[in-house]
């Protein structure tokens, strides 16, 4: 049995993008190669997000789309991200496994615990994509239901921020970075950094959740080496 640390990562489509919103890999290799220096200690799982392409409750609502439309459109985002990902991933001697919750066979895999267990085994890093194949979900929650899945240690979310802040820190500057925060406190006060499905699931299976900035230097060597790095949910 493979003894590495399990992390389940959530990559925002934010990673996808340059300074001028344009595809781009230059924040997906620098992670990448993280990953790899990682790896003989760490295993790694990715839920990728797909809003560089498009975003069901804002892309779908300018194009005037019935609901459940924009976020299916949202979810085949993350397919393409995560097929750029497992190409970037493999370029750099990772071996990984790419799976769909919306079937699509020639892009990877369908999701089913005997296949996340033989990736898992294999020793490859696992990217799921699809969301959870059903709209009005987001990828966090898909990202707490395959770090149950996956039987991640943490979930980690990569994020644009420091970590959890007591209120929305981009329309706030006086707001507070909080380095610890309960599953109870993140339901109750409704710190929006994830939504309220994802905090239920982590705390009824008592999985920890990592919050950080993805855009740092170094940040997923920060994430392992320095506890106080980001925020912990849990």
């Amino acid at each position: 049995m493979d003894s590495r640390t399990r992390i389940l990562l959530k990559i925002t489509g934010e990673l996808f993008l340059d300074s001028k919103r344009s595809l781009s890999n230059q924040h997906l290799k620098p992670i990448i190669a993280q990953i790899k220096e990682l790896s003989p200690t760490h295993q790694f799982s990715l839920v990728v997000g797909g809003g560089n392409f498009f975003r069901g409750n804002q892309h779908g609502k300018a194009l005037e789309l019935t609901p459940s439309v924009g976020h299916s459109i949202g979810m085949l985002g993350t397919m393409m991200n995560g097929l750029i990902l497992k190409d970037l991933l493999e370029q750099s001697g990772l071996a990984s496994t790419l799976f769909c919750a919306l079937s699509c066979s020639h892009i990877g895999y369908s999701i089913n615990q005997q296949g996340i267990d033989k990736a898992l085994h294999d020793g490859h890093t696992l990217i799921f994509t699809g969301g959870t194949g059903n709209p009005f979900f987001t990828t966090d929650t898909n990202a707490v239901l395959r770090g149950l899945e996956t039987r991640s240690q943490q979930v980690w979310k990569g994020t644009k921020v420091d970590g959890v802040y007591d209120q929305d820190p981009e329309k706030n500057p006086q707001a507070k970075l909080l380095k610890k925060v309960t599953f109870q406190e993140a339901i109750e006060e409704k710190f929006g950094i994830m939504d309220q499905n994802s905090y239920v699931l982590a705390a009824q299976n008592n999985l920890p959740i990592r919050v950080f900035n993805l855009f740092a230097d170094n940040t997923l060597l920060q994430a392992v080496t320095d506890t106080q790095f980001g925020s912990i949910i849990s």
